[in-house]
């Protein structure tokens, strides 16, 4: 409910503008949750960037964040996953949007789904991203820590897909979606890089096309 579909007479506040403030408090909690993990991605990266990756310290980036070290550690586990935008217990989140998906469709479109997401929950800053792209050519320890997180994440997407599919031949199965899934993710930013658009449009684009070619083959 908004504020223009309030009734003249004052709601009951134990029955529905408790919801809605609740989920408004929510909303906005969630919103500066994600605005401070942002400022302090971007504060990583531009020092990273600025001084290399070795004498930046955490305390560094909190202060160029405008947040304490406290904050800092509330967010990342460590000053890489910080440069990195990896944030704790991802790949479990992903993994349950994933079961979350497979309720409702099938192991293909769930996954498109659930990487789609994904993909519309990074930033969208062609700077910040070209930025990281540069600190991470310089850096080569953060490529290595990069790769360990999609391993985990794409394991932890084909054992629940394994989970879902029948058939001896359901992992197999299941790590070619997977596979298959993150090689047009890969596609979609180099689409977004090349023409401007937001990744979520990039990666619908890719799909059609994608699609569009098997049906022509």
């Amino acid at each position: 409910m908004n504020a223009s579909s309030y009734p003249s007479v004052p709601p009951d506040p134990l029955v529905e503008e408790s919801d809605d403030a609740g989920d408004d408090r929510l909303g906005l909690r969630e919103t500066k949750k994600r605005q401070t993990r942002l400022a302090m991605h971007r504060a990583a990266v531009e020092l990273v960037a600025e001084h290399g990756f070795t004498p930046v310290t955490v305390e560094m980036i909190a202060r160029r964040a405008g947040v304490s070290t406290r904050t800092f550690f509330n967010h990342w586990v460590t000053k890489d996953a910080a440069v990195l935008g990896v944030v704790p217990g991802e790949s479990r989140e992903i993994a349950a949007s994933l079961r979350a998906e497979l309720e409702v469709h099938g192991p293909r479109d769930a996954l498109r789904h659930v990487l789609r997401d994904v993909l519309a929950g990074i930033p969208a800053d062609p700077e910040l991203r070209d930025l990281k792209k540069q600190v991470m050519s310089k850096e080569p320890r953060l490529h290595t820590i990069s790769s360990g997180n999609l391993i985990e994440v794409q394991s932890e997407l084909v054992e629940v897909l394994t989970e879902a599919m029948d058939g001896e031949d359901a992992r197999m199965r299941a790590v070619i979606v997977v596979q298959v899934g993150f090689a047009l993710t890969r596609s979609a930013f180099g689409f977004s890089m090349s023409t401007g658009m937001d990744l979520p449009s990039a990666y619908d684009r890719v799909i059609e096309l994608y699609d569009g070619g098997l049906r022509d083959a």
